[in-house]
């Protein structure tokens, strides 16, 4: 084994259960998960010269395991009558439907997007209080402002956000935007 190898079989390891856990969510019955982690750790050591593994491997093994999984489960039903094979296309396409990313992803793109629209001041204070957990009269000391002052500049923020928020989502769900 070349350094390279030794280094992508490393990440692959440092990624099993991942993997596991991957393939038992799309394997027809948890007996074949096995399989389909054994299959994803050699196709994944054959193709390692294509792998960048300074970058997180989690995307593509997640990729590699679907993709395998699916070819698995094609493999194993050709063999089985046409009503199991139906079955099995339908679950196939089930699991795919889940695979659609959670609109929670769109919402928090959304988000960011509002929180760099506002002025620095503004974005100063929600890194302060939401992302650093700092507290009010801790805000209020490091501004120099007064604790109920904070609590206003913060209801203002949130209000501007969720305004900001209403009209990007509907904008992009072809609703009108508000200006």
């Amino acid at each position: 084994m070349n350094t390279h190898e030794t280094q992508a079989a490393q990440v692959f390891l440092a990624h099993h259960d991942f993997v596991k856990g991957v393939a038992l969510k799309y394997a027809p019955w948890p007996g074949l998960m096995e399989d389909i982690t054994q299959q994803v750790f050699l196709e994944f050591l054959a193709k390692e010269a294509q792998w960048d593994l300074s970058t997180d491997a989690r995307p593509l093994l997640a990729t590699m395991t679907r993709h395998i999984a699916l070819r698995q489960w094609r493999e194993r039903t050709r063999q089985q009558p046409e009503v199991v094979q139906k079955l099995a296309d339908h679950i196939r396409l089930l699991a795919e439907e889940r695979e659609a990313p959670p609109r929670y992803e769109e919402e928090i793109s959304v988000l960011r997007g509002c929180l760099q629209k506002l002025p620095e001041k503004s974005r100063e204070l929600v890194e302060l209080y939401y992302y650093n957990d700092i507290g009010t009269p801790q805000i209020a000391d490091q501004i120099n402002m007064k604790a109920d002052t904070v609590c206003r500049a913060l209801s203002r923020v949130r209000e501007k956000l969720r305004e900001c928020i209403e009209r990007a989502t509907a904008t992009s769900q072809g609703g009108p935007a508000h200006a």
